[in-house]
């Protein structure tokens, strides 16, 4: 009976994943190009984040793209 409510909740994760990992990607690419080489790079930021505490071998360094984490 919850299911649609499930899925919904899940496609609204994964919009706002893709966009925080695209404003992530345009915020820190120029300050890291090889940390934030791409958006799909960038996205597995964002999930490695979102699950758990991250690897600690990718993190924001400019004030934008701190923002966009918190």
């Amino acid at each position: 009976s919850r299911r649609d409510d499930l899925l919904l909740a899940g496609g609204v994760l994964l919009v706002l994943l893709f966009a925080g990992s695209t404003l992530m990607y345009y915020a820190e690419h120029e300050a890291q190009p090889r940390v934030f080489a791409s958006i799909p790079d960038t996205l597995w930021w964002g999930v490695v984040t979102l699950t758990t505490v991250g690897y600690g071998d990718m993190y924001p360094v400019t004030a934008a793209g701190r923002v966009v984490a918190a």
